[in-house]
């Protein structure tokens, strides 16, 4: 039968060789074949294919080709042979896309993605090789006239290398997931003789030895004469009647030999039908297992045994652990229960300082609001008299100087401890209401170099023999503030200004405009301030080394800051000792 795709090109099947290549065969290898899937609908493709692999062989064993001559017939080969591990397939057959569409079927349909997929066409431009790879989960691409009989071989191996990889990684996956599933229910288990009659049933399924598996334990047991004997602790199949029998009783010499060399030595040993572990734990000491099957152990089946056998063993020592936690915990509970007795004591304690605490806080707001009532009778009663003696001063200053010109001194001193005490009076009013959150900007329109020189001119009058230097005028005519505060932040300054600098050093008032802020400067030429003191010289209360014998409360800066922040301004201070100190107030117009 010629091939859709075949044509009169079918002699071309397999192209001429690179080079000579000649394998000798002196001896026909006698392990299991590797079957290979040839589908094409082209009977001469299977023969020609049979004839290049009988003279090669991979790993000691030779090939197999298991032929299909259409894209039913493979999936119904395949329905009977799952694990046939490469199919060389051809694209054309029954129909254009029917080796395509059989693609399909094994990867999706049959989810079989183990198997290595080689398609084989004699008309790649009707399937192109780029379409036909990125689409379709396919592991290599040939022509046919490409394919001599050394490149076939190379394409087989490394297809077969490729599957054998994943084999042993999927049978790996699969032997992880029986020991996670079989070490689970372990754990559950106290007392040590059902732990280990659990262990050997568990353990047979780690290499999956099928229905009826041969399983014995055996542990070292004191005799009543003092020595120790192996006997067998847990069995399964033909080891099931011999619980509690020594190991000689039950096993060959040889096999007994082995335990006990795996005893002595604690060292696994596999066999070709059977292998003894070495299954170790903190608590419970050495047990030894004896498995036996007709198959031999590989590899990865001795990884898998030494996994589960190390696993359950921190598992189980685990298990130890937490009964003896368990014990502590116990034994700890008397202890927490005098602890939890002390506490509600020191709890009851606390409550009653609690209450103490809330008792003084009562008494400290009662007395804050007395002294609130206190500071407002004292503004109340003391300003009328002292607006008084401050009229009667400059009435008689008017007098004194037609009649007595020397009384001006005293009267300019009297004048000026009014001008003290009223400023005080308003410095602790403030303070009390910002400390209260009663303190509530009123801005006005106001002249602010009128504003300033307003509240220098009784410094003036109290401070005749002081300089007082005045540069306003690059300030703004109009300021949206509150004149009272304000008035208050430059009064506070230039006292400050004055009591700490020499009677001979000018005091210096100055003023500039910063875009929609005004600046505000008050120098004096006195003794400067420790730059140690300078990041707390506006804390409430602080008042610095330079104030001993200067009278003062330590409110004054405080409130200047305040009153700058309550106006959406800052505060700044420059000083060096024995230089001077410059106050700078920036506050938004």
């Amino acid at each position: 039968m010629m091939g859709m795709d075949g044509g009169l090109d079918d002699e071309l099947l397999f192209g001429p060789e690179d080079g000579a290549v000649t394998v000798a065969t002196p001896q026909r290898p006698c392990g299991l074949p590797w079957p290979v899937l040839v589908v094409d609908d082209d009977p001469q493709v299977h023969a020609m294919t049979a004839v290049l692999l009988r003279d090669f062989d991979f790993d000691g064993r030779p090939f197999e080709v298991v032929s299909a001559l259409s894209a039913e017939e493979a999936k119904a080969v395949l329905a009977l042979r799952p694990d046939l591990p490469i199919a060389l397939l051809d694209v054309v057959m029954e129909t254009e896309d029917a080796g395509l569409k059989l693609v399909r079927h094994i990867r999706e349909e049959l989810g079989n993605h183990r198997m290595r997929i080689i398609l084989r066409t004699g008309q790649p431009g009707q399937a192109p090789e780029r379409d036909v790879i990125v689409g379709y989960d396919i592991n290599d691409y040939k022509a046919k006239s490409e394919l001599t009989a050394q490149r076939l071989f190379t394409t087989l191996v490394s297809a077969l290398r490729a599957w054998r990889d994943i084999v042993t990684i999927e049978r790996n996956r699969q032997g992880l997931e029986r020991i996670l599933s079989a070490s689970a229910p372990l754990f559950e288990m106290r007392p040590m003789r059902s732990f280990v009659e659990r262990l050997a049933e568990q353990i047979a399924r780690v290499v999956d030895h099928g229905a009826a598996p041969a399983v014995l334990a055996c542990r070292p047991v004191a005799r009543a004469d003092g020595g120790l004997t192996v006997e067998i602790v847990a069995g399964l199949g033909p080891f099931a009647g011999s619980i509690g029998m020594p190991v000689g009783d039950v096993l060959s010499a040889a096999a007994a030999a082995e335990v006990a060399n795996a005893l002595a030595t604690q060292s696994n040993l596999y066999r070709d039908d059977h292998c003894v572990l070495v299954f170790r734990t903190r608590e419970h000491g050495v047990t030894i297992f004896r498995l036996e099957r007709t198959e031999p152990y590989i590899a990865d089946e001795q990884r898998l045994l030494e996994l589960f056998c190390n696993r359950v063993a921190i598992g189980f020592d685990n298990v130890c652990l937490y009964e003896e936690l368990m014990a502590l915990n116990r034994s700890l509970e008397q202890r927490v229960e005098d602890r939890t007795l002390e506490l509600a004591a020191n709890q009851k304690a606390l409550i009653l300082a609690k209450e103490r605490v809330e008792r003084a806080l009562e008494r400290e707001l009662l007395a804050r609001d007395q002294q609130r009532q206190f500071l407002g009778m004292v503004s109340h009663e003391f300003r009328t008299p002292l607006a008084i003696i401050d009229s009667a001063a400059q009435l008689l200053a008017m007098r004194a100087g037609q009649v007595e010109p020397e009384m001006l001194e005293r009267l300019a001193v009297i004048r000026g401890s009014v001008q003290r005490l009223t400023g005080l009076i308003d410095s602790h009013l403030t303070d009390e209401r910002l400390q209260s959150n009663a303190l509530v900007v009123e801005r006005a329109e106001v002249d602010l170099p009128d504003l300033i020189r307003t509240v220098v001119q009784p410094f003036r009058v109290a401070y005749p023999d002081r300089e007082f230097r005045l540069t306003l005028d690059r300030l703004p005519r109009r300021a949206e503030i509150d004149a009272n505060l304000i008035g208050l932040v430059i009064s506070n300054l230039v006292n400050n200004a004055l009591k700490y600098s020499g009677p001979g050093g000018p005091i210096l008032l100055s003023g500039d405009t910063d875009g929609a802020m005004a600046v505000i400067e008050v120098t004096d030429h006195g003794r400067g301030i420790p730059e140690v003191e300078l990041p707390r010289l506006f804390d409430r209360f602080f008042r610095g080394a330079g104030a001993s014998g200067v009278p003062g409360t330590g409110i004054g800066l405080h409130t200047v800051q305040q009153i700058a922040l309550l106006h959406g301004g800052a505060v700044a201070v420059d000083s060096m000792l024995g230089k001077g100190s410059t106050f700078r107030v920036v506050v938004p117009v």
